[in-house]
């Protein structure tokens, strides 16, 4: 029996070379990709009352980040309704739901709260 498991190895000694050297290499190429992980400076806070960061200095493949700013609020507040509407919610003029309403099932009310004295709800999807 082992006599016979030799004889094999010796026969596809080659290949087994090769799917050794294959494994390894792997293995290695693997390991090396954790440590330059590893390697990148980690975040680290300078400064209790300035709350800022020093952070790892990016490539210049990454995107520049934009800030956010203060949505400039809409001068036009009228809301509608849909006169067929049974689950009785109001939508602002801009807002996607206002637009599925039919023109001639539409109904505007001046303000939020006319709408709401009326018995309607805001919308889920319609923000202010």
């Amino acid at each position: 029996m082992l006599s016979k498991f030799l004889k094999f190895i010796k026969s596809q000694q080659q290949t087994i070379f090769l799917s050794v050297c294959l494994v390894l290499v792997s293995v290695i190429s693997y390991n090396l990709g954790q440590v330059n992980a590893l390697q990148k400076t980690p975040l680290k806070i300078t400064g209790k009352e300035t709350n800022q960061a020093n952070v790892f200095k990016a490539t210049s493949l990454q995107k520049p980040q934009t800030t956010a700013t203060n949505k400039p609020k809409p001068t036009d507040l009228r809301v509608v309704v849909s006169k067929k509407s049974t689950t009785k919610k109001y939508h602002y003029a801009w807002c996607s739901g206002a637009q599925r309403i039919k023109e001639e099932n539409r109904v505007w009310f001046a303000t939020a709260g006319e709408a709401e004295s009326a018995g309607y709800t805001l919308a889920g999807n319609c923000e202010l």
